[in-house]
């Protein structure tokens, strides 16, 4: 009960502390040092690409590449089972951390530990699988887009990439920003921004396919009330595989508000068209959308 007073007594002063805790740390070649613990903790995230691997018989005697291989959260629930494993990561002070843990599981007659830039390199061979967690909402601030794209060149014809599909959604909304800031995910349903229209899709990542980093796209929406919109509600939902889905947690891919380019007047039941304009792997900050 202690605890949850504290968290009471500090609600408004947690508003941004995802988004600082997610935001791009240079000395640690990615996010803050807490990110990690939280995203080591979430059972749910790691738990949907366990499902992956399961539907994929646990990619056994597969060849596997996986890049952002991180602390291995996702690595040591699928390395016991295959035949070899690219595992690239980009962040040279995970490097003595990594080569002990595959050491000390007797990984290391599998697994080829590529220290840089998954865009860049280059496999030997095919692979069955590509993983990858390098995602953001919409694939804004993340390179997942740009990775796959170039890591599925190494993709043998009936390979699988994990994950597939994102489907991105947006809803109007209203919602109260301090100062200097446009956008921030979601920690507390407090945070939450009053909604005032359908949720609708605003474009579709093949990750197989996809070509384009940059997205202009316009969605249609019908406003259930009447009011000022100031905002979106961005949610990503991702297929990891046919089946097995995961929708965002606090520690990945969270509903996300977004502040749109000025304040428009919505009426119930009219239509408005949202435009968007973006690019994956820059900055949610450079996004813009406007009615």
């Amino acid at each position: 009960m202690d605890l949850l007073y504290k968290v009471i007594d500090n609600f408004e002063n947690l508003k941004y502390a995802l988004l600082e805790a997610q935001t791009f740390d240079p000395v640690h070649y990615g996010f803050p040092e807490v990110y990690y613990k939280v995203m080591e903790t979430d059972t749910k995230r790691v738990g949907a690409y366990i499902k992956a691997f399961e539907k994929y018989n646990h990619l056994k005697d597969a060849v596997v590449c996986e890049a952002g291989i991180g602390t291995l959260a996702l690595t040591r629930h699928y390395l016991p089972y295959v035949k070899k494993a690219y595992l690239i990561e980009n962040n040279p002070n995970l490097t003595t951390f990594i080569k002990e843990e595959l050491h000390k599981n007797g990984w290391t007659h599998k697994t080829e530990f590529i220290v840089g830039d998954a865009m860049k390199i280059e496999l030997p061979e095919k692979v069955d699988y590509v993983i990858g967690e390098l995602m953001s909402i919409y694939c804004a601030n993340e390179y997942q887009v740009q990775i796959f794209k170039h890591l599925r060149k190494f993709l043998k014809p009936e390979g699988k990439l994990i994950p597939e599909r994102i489907i991105n959604l947006a809803q109007l909304t209203h919602a109260e920003f301090e100062h200097g800031h446009h956008h921030y995910p979601l920690l507390f349903t407090r945070h939450w921004p009053e909604l005032l229209s359908t949720q609708e899709i605003v474009n579709v990542t093949d990750l197989y396919q996809e070509e384009a980093l940059r997205i202009q796209a316009q969605t249609e929406f019908t406003p259930y009330l009447s009011g000022t919109a100031n905002s979106i509600l961005m949610h990503s939902l991702i297929e990891l595989a046919e089946g097995v889905n995961f929708t965002g947690t606090d520690s990945l891919m969270p509903p996300t508000v977004t502040q749109l380019k000025a304040d428009v007047q919505i009426h119930a039941g009219s239509k408005i068209t949202l435009n968007s304009d973006y690019h994956y792997g820059t900055n949610l900050n450079d996004a813009e959308f406007w009615v």
